[in-house]
């Protein structure tokens, strides 16, 4: 079985302090795991996270600030709508809404981040491939 290709998503304050913070502390994150930073999560917009998964991820994870934690007012509210409309989508579309997931980190919670990634990783890896993946494989063979 070939690895899983998993993309984070990560507001730029804290839960990229946690993802930096655990590199610095060698904590191990899955091998597969590709990371994406963004100034907040209520920057990204839904078609952004679809093409992750037109691109072949297997999983995405949204990492955002606590509502309270938002340096820029609305993000994570705005992250939450946008990650509840994709996941319509997801489901429409064949791929599962369990391959979107969003989850929110203070920046000192940087074993809490590793933990939910493997969590992740996991997860995903029992679902197996993206279902669109592997269509679009089978129509260019």
């Amino acid at each position: 079985m070939s690895p899983v290709n998993l993309l984070g998503i990560a507001c730029n304050w804290s839960p990229y302090c946690c993802y930096n913070a655990a590199g610095q502390a060698g904590l191990e994150l899955p091998p597969s795991f590709r990371l994406m930073r963004v100034m907040c999560i209520g920057r990204i917009n839904q078609a952004l996270i679809l093409r992750a998964f037109e691109h072949g991820a297997d999983g995405v994870i949204v990492l955002e600030c606590e509502d309270a934690d938002c340096r820029y007012g609305p993000g994570p509210e705005v992250g939450h709508n946008n990650v509840a409309r994709v996941r319509k989508l997801l489901r429409f579309l064949g791929i599962g809404q369990e391959r979107l997931v969003e989850k929110t980190f203070l920046a000192d919670q940087k074993e809490e981040l590793v933990r939910v990634l493997w969590d992740f990783h996991r997860r995903i890896e029992a679902l197996g491939p993206n279902p669109a993946k592997a269509r679009q494989e089978r129509v260019a063979s």
